[in-house]
């Protein structure tokens, strides 16, 4: 698949890209690539694993850490 033709409602876990223990290794993945920390209490559970949501939460993190000088 085309990385442009992936749409934003696309779900790693529900199609089959990553499981369970995918999940948290994206997240450290995520974590260390753009040098955020995720706030699980601020992340919906089930949006997680959606590009687009997932995508839109971690560029919003990264700018809120940017913003306060990290």
């Amino acid at each position: 698949m085309d990385p442009n033709e992936v749409p934003d409602n696309f779900d790693f876990l529900l199609d089959g890209v990553i499981d369970s223990f995918g999940i948290l290794e994206m997240v450290s993945s995520i974590e260390d690539e753009f040098r955020i920390q995720l706030d699980m209490a601020t992340l919906d559970a089930e949006q997680i694993t959606i590009l687009g949501p997932l995508s839109l939460y971690v560029a919003e993190s990264a700018k809120a850490d940017l913003s306060a000088g990290g």
